[in-house]
């Protein structure tokens, strides 16, 4: 188990504790003039790689594509590539003892697809290589997990924006009461393109004063250094329309508020991981879901007051670029797509204050094999789904 779970135990028992624990309150602040140097720390003493000058000759870090949203009358396409970030090579050991690892590197340089107003309709993640081709587990590279935050004011995170401390938040050298976690992907590389959910007239509302900050995790399989971009790739439009409405992520987690990984409880055979139960505080209509899952999970399920609202299920090596050769005695095939909670599939559609939501991570390595370490240990585990809700836009 990694030593920062000391951490994640500290944080954890201070949000069970509440506002009227003992030094809580104080222990808080004293924590919130410390979230950059958290940042520091996690880039400067857990990685050996991280933020690196691009090569000679890479391709441009901003490329205007062919918009995606034809549909949507000014819809815009981009694609931004963030880094280029040095991955250490298998041979490389982090002190948590994994190798070939970039973990949970903070980029408080994070451009956004627009300066001025606009409006954000689409987003995926993906990773390249320096010359722009694709960088995936068949050339020993995976995208492990990136989290795109927007601090600015108003920016509150729907489900740890009460809780004491939220280390994601701290990562990137802010807090959950001034930021909120806007999209994640693993290296399924979900998109999320809300026009092409037959969702209309509704994106998430960026503003000039608001800053972009990123949590980049990779991997590499192979035995040499590896450098790579990770890319977003947005939908938007300019301003924001009229008539349209925002747009508000919901983030559920097994270890929430913590890094998001969990020890798997065993090496072998089926379990679930239940997340805390999250109490509702907005109201809107739900746009859509999806989950993220580490090798041998089978699926996220959503539940609001003990019904499914969503079930996204895992599929593997569903093309060549998700195979890839077996490390450690794990699985060849990896997870390479979840699936979409949306129209028919979505059966619950209203979020409404009050309502309780639970979400559960299933696993079953006797259908999937799962990841583990070079001394055979299984690696840790993630559960977790964001979702989409439509709020009223309020400018």
């Amino acid at each position: 188990m990694k030593s920062a779970w000391f951490s994640a135990a500290l944080a954890a028992s201070l949000v069970a504790a509440g506002p009227t624990a003992p030094g809580a309150v104080e222990a808080v602040h004293k924590m919130t003039k410390r979230q950059t140097a958290v940042s520091g720390l996690v880039n400067s003493v857990v990685n050996s790689g991280g933020k690196v000058k691009a090569p000679e000759g890479a391709a441009p870090t901003r490329v205007e594509m062919e918009p995606r949203t034809k549909q949507v009358p000014g819809a815009k396409t981009v694609k931004l590539r963030y880094g280029p970030y040095k991955v250490p090579s298998m041979k490389v050991v982090n002190v948590f003892g994994e190798g070939g690892a970039l973990w949970n590197f903070a980029d408080n340089a994070a451009p956004k697809p627009c300066e001025d107003d606009c409006a954000i309709m689409g987003i995926n993640a993906g990773l390249e290589y320096p010359n722009g081709t694709n960088a995936n587990i068949d050339t020993g590279l995976w995208l492990h997990h990136m989290v795109l935050f927007n601090i600015g004011k108003g920016r509150k995170d729907a489900t740890c924006g009460d809780a004491l401390v939220s280390l994601p938040h701290m990562i990137v050298g802010s807090s959950a009461t001034g930021s909120e976690r806007l999209f994640s992907s693993g290296n399924e590389r979900t998109q999320a393109i809300l026009p092409n959910w037959n969702e209309n007239k509704v994106g998430y509302m960026l503003k000039p004063t608001d800053k972009f900050a990123l949590i980049v995790d990779l991997m590499n399989d192979n035995m040499v250094d590896a450098v790579v971009y990770l890319t977003i790739t947005y939908d938007y439009v300019q301003g924001h329309p009229a008539g349209w409405d925002d747009m508000k992520p919901i983030w559920f987690d097994v270890a929430q508020c913590l890094t998001s990984e969990w020890p798997a409880p065993y090496a072998q055979g089926k379990y679930s991981i239940p997340a805390p139960i999250w109490t509702a505080n907005i109201d809107g209509d739900i746009v859509g879901a999806a989950g993220h899952l580490h090798d041998g999970g089978q699926a996220v399920v959503l539940e609001v007051d003990g019904k499914v609202a969503c079930r996204s299920d895992a599929s593997y090596g569903t093309s060549p670029e998700f195979i890839g050769k077996p490390m450690h005695g794990g699985p060849a095939e990896h997870i390479s797509k979840m699936s979409l909670c949306i129209g028919d599939s979505l059966p619950h559609k209203k979020m409404v204050k009050g309502q309780k939501w639970k979400l559960r991570a299933e696993y079953d390595y006797s259908k999937n094999k799962g990841d583990s370490h070079a001394e055979g240990k299984p690696a840790n585990v993630m559960g977790i789904a964001i979702m989409y809700v439509r709020v009223p836009f309020k400018g």
